[in-house]
Order: structure tokens, then C-alpha cells, then sequence
């Protein structure tokens, strides 16, 4: 399989790995961590956003790195930038290890887009994995969102 297939492949998993962490939370809106659980759901669609710019050079000055988009402003710019991820894919099929130039909070770097790419799936997962911490402590079973379980569901 192409590098490029198996990155369509892990972001098809990232969204569905959201969809499942949504149905949950909007489920039980009021549990204790809801509102913290609700703000990982938005960093997650954030920082899509802000490394989808870096990679375009669309830099926003003042990203919001952490949002009160709540949970459908974030659903939409998840779905949003599903498709952007696609057709970067799609349109760096052939050099997805060029480099990207970007400046953040740290300073100035250049990573290859690859590893960008993989960095938002681990990213979301670590988030999604907060997530479902505060879901059980709740008493609330989080959903399964290992890959492995969309590896069978697909």
C-alpha cells in the first residue's frame, strides 16, 4: 500500500474515532468533566486547523489553540478538514516527506509533511484518550477507539 493510501486510511480512522467519541459525549452533557471533555474535542479540531494552515502558509497570528467551540462548531470543522486532509493527500501523493517551514510558540522549524500528518492522528488519540479517562471516572463507558476497532467496522 502507497503512503498516501495508508494516510487516507489513518485520517478515515481519526474521524470515525471522533464520531465515536462525540455520540458519547452528547449522550451525557452534564457528567462531572463534560466541560473539559467537551474543550479536548475542540482542541482536537483546532490544532487541525492551525497545522492545516502551517502547512498551506495561511498563518493565523492568534490561533485559538484551545476554543469554546462546543461540540458541533467542532464537529464541523472536523468534517471541514476531513476533506482538506484528503485533497492535501491526494495533491502530495508523490512528496509527502517535503518539507514544511512554520514558526509557533517554540520558534521556527521545518518537518517533513508526513510526520505532520501522522502527529494529528497520534495527537487526536491522545486527546480522545483523555477524553474517555473523564468518561470513566464518571461511571461512563467510553467507547472503543483503538484502530484496530475500525479496522473490523470497516
Amino acid at each position: 500500500m502507497h503512503s498516501a493510501d495508508r494516510l487516507l486510511r489513518l485520517f478515515s480512522y481519526d474521524i470515525w474515532a471522533n464520531d465515536q467519541i462525540l455520540l458519547t459525549l452528547q449522550d451525557h452533557l452534564d457528567f462531572p468533566g463534560a466541560e473539559q471533555a467537551i474543550s479536548c474535542y475542540g482542541h482536537i479540531a483546532s490544532t487541525q486547523e492551525v497545522w492545516y494552515g502551517r502547512i498551506k502558509n495561511q498563518v493565523d497570528e492568534n490561533p485559538k489553540i484551545w476554543p469554546d467551540y462546543g461540540l458541533s462548531v467542532a464537529l464541523q470543522k472536523l468534517k471541514t478538514y476531513t476533506e482538506k486532509w484528503r485533497l492535501l493527500i491526494e495533491e502530495n501523493r508523490s512528496e509527502l516527506d517535503r518539507n514544511i517551514s512554520y514558526t509557533n510558540s517554540k520558534g521556527q522549524f521545518e518537518t517533513p509533511l508526513s510526520d505532520i500528518l501522522h502527529h494529528l492522528i497520534i495527537h487526536g488519540q491522545h486527546h480522545r484518550a483523555q477524553i474517555a479517562s473523564l468518561l470513566r471516572r464518571a461511571g461512563i463507558a467510553p467507547p472503543g477507539t483503538d484502530f484496530i476497532f475500525f479496522c473490523r467496522s470497516n
